[in-house]
């Protein structure tokens, strides 16, 4: 998080952070939560930004209304 939020690091994934596991795990359609092998096949594709990437994830956990 210091990374991503006070030194703004643009490609930074967070493999241990329960949220970012939980949203991968929806926003996948997968059986188990990742292992962090598994989330960086995952974010390959988001490169440089994936830290904007898991921005959105953690977002898509937020409940509406």
């Amino acid at each position: 998080m210091f990374l991503m939020f006070a030194l703004r690091r643009t490609d930074v994934l967070p493999v241990a952070d329960l949220g970012i596991r939980m949203a991968m795990k929806k926003a996948y359609s997968l059986d188990d939560l990742p292992k962090p092998a598994e989330m960086e096949k995952i974010a390959a594709a988001w490169k440089p930004w994936t830290s904007v990437a898991c921005w959105y994830l953690w977002r898509s956990l937020d409940k509406v209304g």
